[in-house]
C-alpha cells in the first residue's frame, strides 16, 4: 500500500483523537459553568454524558432544559434554556433567558432557529417535549447552519412537477429555479395555536421541499382566507442532517430581527391562493357529483355539463391535470381499498399553485366548501370547514325566510331569459323548492328584509358565488353566526364556461 496512505490514516486518527478530547475539555467547562451558576448541585441527570452524545448542540440544552423543568428544578431549567438561545425562543414563544452577568443579545440574535426533525409532540398544555429520534431510531443532532436564500435548490430536481403553465394570475411568474413550498400554513399569531401550527411544520413529514407560515387573521371564530398574506416564517428540512431551520420575516414571533420576504416568496403568495379555490372548487365538485350519482365522474365533460346537470359552472386549463391526478388516486387502492374522498391535487399544475394550505388554513384541501346565512347580519359566507373564503352582503325576506338546512339543487344562467330581470344574471334553487339565492334589479335592498323570502345578491357577488359552489352544496341559513366585516378579493373568482346553463322552458317564480 502506498506510504501516503498510511500517513493519512495516522493523521486522521490523530485528528479524532484530537477533536474528541478538546471537545470533551469544551463540555467540561460548559459542565463547572454549570454548576458555578446554579445552586444544589446535587444531581441524577448525566449531565456530561447527555451533551456529548447530542453534540453539545442548542437543542440538547434545551431538551436537558425541559428534562430538569419536569422534575421541578427551574434554576438548571433556566440556565439550559438560556445555553438554548433561539431554540428556547423558537418552542417556547419568548425570548430565552438571560443569565446574571451576561449581556441580551437584543436584535443580534441570529435570524435562524433550528429545531431536529420527527420529535413527538405532547399535548400537554403548549409545551414541546422532543425527542431527537429518526425514522429508524437513530439519534440525530442540530446544527445552525442557514440555508441559502431564495431561490432554492436551483439546479436539482427538488422542485415538484409542473405542468408547464404560469397559472393563477396572467402577472404571477415565478423566477427560475424557484422551488415552490410543499405546505403553506396559516396561523393567527404567536399563541399557543400559532406555535402548535410551527411545531407541527418544523416537525412534520420529511421535505426537501420549504414550508410557509403566513399570517391568516381570525374573524370570531373563523380564519380569514381573504385577509391571508404576510410571510411570518419559513421553515427548510434537511433529511439528511435530521434538521429544520426557521427563518423570521415577522418581529411578532421572534426576538430577532426579521429578514424581509425575498420577491419570490412574494409572488408566490400572490398567485397562490386564487390558484387554491380552482383546485377546493374542483374537490368540491367531485364529492357532491359522487353524493348526488352514487359514482366519481368519469371526464371533465360530467361536471361541466349543460343544464342541468351543470354541477360545475365552467372549467379551467389547470383543472385538467388535476382532475386526472385526483381520478388515478380514487382507483389506487390502498390496504386493498378505494379511497372515499378525493385528496389534493399537489403534483400537477401550475407552481403557483404548491402549497399544500395546512395550519389554520387546512380545512381548505380537507372539507368541501358550504354556504352559511346569517339573518341577522344579512350575510352569506363560502365556508371550508371554519375557514371563511366569502363573506357576502345579501337581501334577505326576514321571518318569511326560512331557517335551517338546504343543497343547491339547480343552478341556471339568465333566469326567465334575462339577464337584468328581477332575479338578474344567476339563480339558484334550495332543496327544490321557490326558495332561491339569485340576483336582484333592486340593488338597494341589499343588507334589508324586503325580499319574499329569497336570498338577493348583488350582481358581482351572485356571478362569484354561482361559479365558486357547484350543485348539491349545503346551505345552512340561522340567526347570527357569521361576522358583518365583508371579505371578497379583488380580483373576482370566475370559471371558463362553454357550456349551456340556461332554461327557456321553465319560467322562475322563487319568492323575490
Amino acid at each position: 500500500m502506498n506510504r501516503r496512505f498510511f500517513r493519512y490514516v495516522r493523521r486522521s486518527e490523530r485528528y479524532i483523537e484530537v477533536k474528541k478530547l478538546s471537545k470533551e475539555s469544551r463540555i467540561d467547562e460548559q459542565i463547572k459553568h454549570f454548576y458555578d451558576n446554579v445552586p444544589n448541585v446535587g444531581d441524577a441527570l448525566p449531565l456530561k454524558e447527555y451533551l456529548l452524545k447530542h453534540e453539545d448542540s442548542r437543542m440538547a440544552w434545551y431538551l436537558l432544559g425541559k428534562e430538569y423543568e419536569g422534575k421541578g428544578d427551574m434554576a438548571k431549567a433556566t440556565y439550559c434554556y438560556a445555553q438554548a438561545g433561539d431554540i428556547y425562543t423558537a418552542f417556547e414563544g419568548k425570548p430565552a433567558p438571560v443569565l446574571p452577568g451576561e449581556k441580551t443579545k437584543g436584535n443580534n440574535r441570529k435570524k435562524w432557529a433550528i429545531a431536529l426533525l420527527l420529535p413527538l409532540l405532547l399535548a400537554a398544555g403548549a409545551i414541546y417535549a422532543i425527542r431527537a429520534l429518526s425514522d429508524d431510531g437513530d439519534e440525530v443532532g442540530a446544527t445552525q447552519q442557514p440555508t441559502p436564500s431564495t431561490p432554492y435548490y436551483e439546479g436539482t430536481a427538488s422542485a415538484p412537477p409542473s405542468s408547464g403553465k404560469d397559472g393563477g394570475p396572467d402577472h404571477v411568474k415565478l423566477p427560475a429555479g424557484f422551488v415552490p413550498p410543499g405546505l403553506i400554513a396559516g396561523a393567527s399569531g404567536p399563541d399557543a395555536r400559532g406555535r402548535d401550527v410551527l411545531g407541527s411544520l418544523l416537525t412534520g413529514k420529511r421535505s426537501t421541499l420549504p414550508r410557509l407560515l403566513v399570517e391568516t387573521p381570525q374573524l370570531g371564530k373563523w380564519s380569514d382566507w381573504v385577509k391571508t398574506a404576510k410571510p411570518i416564517a419559513e421553515v427548510m428540512n434537511d433529511p439528511e442532517a435530521g434538521t429544520a431551520n426557521v427563518r423570521w420575516y415577522n418581529p411578532k414571533w421572534c426576538d430577532c430581527k426579521p429578514d424581509d420576504p425575498s420577491a419570490a416568496t412574494r409572488k408566490q403568495l400572490e398567485g397562490w391562493k386564487p390558484v387554491q379555490e380552482e383546485k377546493a372548487v374542483l374537490r368540491s365538485a367531485m364529492i357532491r357529483y359522487k353524493e348526488t350519482k352514487g359514482k366519481w365522474p368519469s371526464s371533465p365533460e360530467q361536471l361541466a355539463a349543460d343544464y342541468p346537470n351543470n354541477t360545475m359552472a365552467g372549467w379551467t386549463d389547470n383543472m385538467t391535470p388535476w382532475f386526472e391526478e385526483l381520478k388515478s388516486a380514487l382507483n389506487d387502492k390502498k390496504d386493498g381499498k378505494l379511497p372515499q374522498t378525493p385528496g389534493w391535487p399537489e403534483n400537477t399544475g401550475p407552481e403557483t399553485g404548491h402549497g399544500t394550505p395546512a395550519g389554520q388554513l387546512a380545512p381548505v384541501a380537507e372539507q368541501p366548501l358550504q354556504i352559511v346565512i346569517d339573518k341577522t347580519h344579512h350575510r352569506l359566507a363560502v365556508v371550508s370547514g371554519d375557514v371563511i373564503l366569502r363573506n357576502y352582503a345579501v337581501g334577505l325576506g326576514g321571518d318569511k325566510t326560512p331557517e335551517g338546512a338546504f343543497v343547491i339543487s339547480e343552478k341556471v344562467k339568465d333566469p326567465n331569459g334575462s339577464s337584468t330581470g328581477v332575479f338578474g344574471s344567476r339563480g339558484m334553487t334550495l332543496s327544490d323548492s321557490r326558495y332561491g339565492i339569485h340576483g336582484t334589479d333592486e340593488p338597494n335592498s341589499i343588507g334589508k328584509d324586503e325580499s319574499h323570502g329569497c336570498v338577493r345578491m348583488k350582481k358581482e357577488d351572485i356571478e362569484e358565488l354561482y361559479d365558486l359552489v357547484p350543485l348539491g352544496t349545503p346551505v345552512t341559513i340561522a340567526k347570527g353566526g357569521l361576522p358583518s366585516e365583508l371579505r371578497t378579493p379583488s380580483e373576482r373568482f370566475r370559471l371558463k364556461s362553454e357550456q349551456n346553463e340556461t332554461n327557456p322552458r321553465k319560467v322562475y317564480d322563487w319568492l323575490n
